[in-house]
């Protein structure tokens, strides 16, 4: 190769934010998570920048025609699209101008459709400018993700634009083209204003194409803003430059009144010549780092297929960040986190990415080969040791119950049983604690169905973090067993989900007024029915239990111990209907 992809910078020390969070950091502890790279940047690039430093005075600087002219031949060489000189606009960041254009093209109140999971800051931009959420879920269907476009055209109603992240992070899908036409179809004709988050564009891996929303047709270019950098593409994040192409002059200029109310006051001196030398002298760096990266990802693949082949490695289409579904290896998302961080591997927990990405991780594949080797061989170990303890200590694999699978050792204890186990048919539910009010809620609507439960000889047994003496206060207002886990056992027994913080514990819930207050409560959307959150209210609430943040699940067994229903709750309000377990249970 013509340029280095080998070598390992030592970045301890430099204010790295990815370094600063690897407690173990060291050259054999190279942390693969935040999305920078670790590379050298392309020598002509670091050459324009010391010219820049040697030449000039480091003032104010605003774009030159050589600038506008670098961006608009990169946009037509690399992706076909005629950019007009007048259409962009400077930002010090993609996650500054999503924020920017969400203000531009939304007022206080209105929603933003997020595809989940996704980039976190995606959330974030929306909420920092008092905006709802609605999450519109991809589909992970046999080791691919997929739009919903049914779910999308019915949310697109009740929105005023949409966050469209393409490549996507982190599940490394580049969006065909006629997805992305479906996707614009759908938006233009209920009037949702597109922002195109494209700032890894330019990461394609072989076998792939990648479309600019806006080439789908022109019937869109009025209705979308697209947002491009050379910072994935070139390593060049900390010089803060990104390039956002917005056709329509009306839009645009609302943009850019946001910009300077926003007291964005043009890039720093740096980041022109450098996105010039980028984008003008560098291609044929960017076709090295492709074929580096695209030989990782082989290699990731290549070696949980030998040895973890129960851990699904999603093809990586676009993007360096490989998505890993590591829900299979028996461990919960918290003990999967503690594991990897034990052993010096600091990659992307996936529930960063909304609750959809617990039990996942995101690997940072930017780096020399040999490090990604190191990498999986101290997750072989780490694998191997944590299993070698399960065996020695004679305690199984966590591992989410799910239809036909035979439930084993359920043994508990309420107010009436000790060591009690299970001999019919029954609706194991997972809850919280007694004193959340949600939870109550859930206790008042299943003693309501019990007769109905019965009548089809199904009993019903409530788990919750208590333990037994004060769920023997309680007990005789139920005709069903309390069961008392206060040190969560058979949750962990049955990988029964932590959420791993207070937002992913509510994401996407209006019912976000339990935890943190009114204001935020007034933000986020969701299709919850008003008597359910007139009983719950917006009022914090205290833990009666070691886990503040656990989820609910709902596990239905015959009378063999063989499941027949299984749903492991993605938010505190995800549950099913009765109504719906009742008519499974008829069949």
């Amino acid at each position: 190769m013509k340029y280095d992809f080998t070598s390992i910078p030592d970045r301890r020390g430099c204010g790295s934010n990815k370094w600063n969070g690897a407690k173990n950091a060291s050259p054999e502890f190279v942390p693969l998570s935040v999305a920078d790279m670790e590379f050298y940047p392309a020598p002509q690039i670091v050459s324009a920048i010391k010219k820049t430093a040697e030449n000039s005075v480091l003032g104010y600087t605003s774009p030159t025609d050589e600038y506008y002219n670098a961006v608009i031949s990169w946009m037509k060489r690399r992706h076909d699209f005629d950019v007009k000189k007048e259409w962009i606009i400077n930002t010090p960041g993609v996650v500054d101008a999503l924020g920017i254009l969400i203000q531009a093209t939304t007022k206080p109140g209105d929603s933003v459709i997020i595809l989940t999971p996704v980039y976190y800051p995606f959330d974030m931009a929306v909420l920092a400018k008092s905006r709802k959420i609605i999450y519109s879920e991809l589909i992970n269907s046999n080791g691919r993700y997929e739009i919903n476009y049914a779910d999308l055209e019915q949310k697109c109603k009740r929105a005023k634009a949409l966050l469209f992240c393409n490549p996507h992070n982190p599940v490394g899908r580049v969006w065909t083209k006629d997805e992305l036409k479906k996707v614009a179809d759908i938006c233009c004709r209920n009037k949702v204003f597109i922002i195109d988050d494209e700032i890894h564009h330019d990461i394609i891996m072989p076998g792939y194409e990648h479309t600019v929303m806006s080439n789908v047709g022109n019937f869109v270019l009025d209705n979308i803003a697209i947002c491009t950098a050379p910072s994935k593409t070139f390593n060049l994040a900390g010089l803060q430059c990104s390039n956002i192409i917005i056709p329509n002059s009306k839009i645009r200029a609302k943009a850019s009144a946001c910009s300077l109310l926003n007291m964005q006051m043009g890039l720093n001196i740096f980041a022109y010549p450098s996105c010039i030398a980028a984008y003008n002298e560098c291609e044929d760096w960017l076709e090295e780092l492709l074929t580096v990266v695209h030989e990782n990802a082989m290699l990731v693949e290549s070696f949980m297929a030998e040895y973890f082949p129960e851990v699904k490695v999603y093809p990586l289409e676009g993007t360096y960040l490989q998505w890993l579904d590591m829900r299979e290896l028996g461990m919960t998302h918290i003990e999967l986190k503690e594991m990897l961080e034990g052993a010096g591997l600091y990659l992307d927990n996936g529930e960063m990415f909304g609750p959809l990405g617990r039990g996942f991780q995101r690997i940072n594949l930017a780096c020399a080969k040999v490090t990604i080797e190191k990498a999986l061989i101290r997750f072989k170990n780490a694998v191997e040791e944590v299993r070698k303890n399960w065996e020695e200590n004679g305690k199984p694999y966590h591992k989410t119950l799910v239809v036909d699978e035979k439930l084993e050792n359920f043994v508990y204890t309420s107010p009436k049983t000790t060591n009690g186990t299970l001999n019919n048919k029954t609706l194991i539910i997972f809850s919280r604690y007694y004193d959340c009010e949600l939870c109550k809620v859930l206790l008042a609507t299943f003693t309501a169905a019990y007769p109905a439960f019965k009548a089809m000889g199904c009993d019903i047994k409530f788990v919750m973090q208590n333990d037994v003496y004060t769920l023997a206060q309680h007990q005789k207002k139920y005709p069903f067993e309390l069961v008392a886990d206060p040190k969560c056992e058979l949750y962990d027994k049955y990988n029964v989900f932590e959420a791993d913080g207070i937002v992913n514990m509510i994401a996407g819930d209006k019912l976000v007024g339990l935890a943190i207050g009114k204001n935020v409560y007034k933000l986020l959307d969701s299709d919850m029915i008003e008597s359910l959150n007139s009983a719950i209210g917006p009022t914090p609430e205290k833990s009666d239990g070691p886990r503040e943040n656990q989820l609910c699940a709902f596990v239905t067994v015959d009378k063999d111990m063989n499941v027949i229903y299984s749903h492991y709750a993605k938010t505190m309000t995800d549950f099913p209907e009765v109504k719906d377990i009742i008519k499974m249970l008829k069949k």
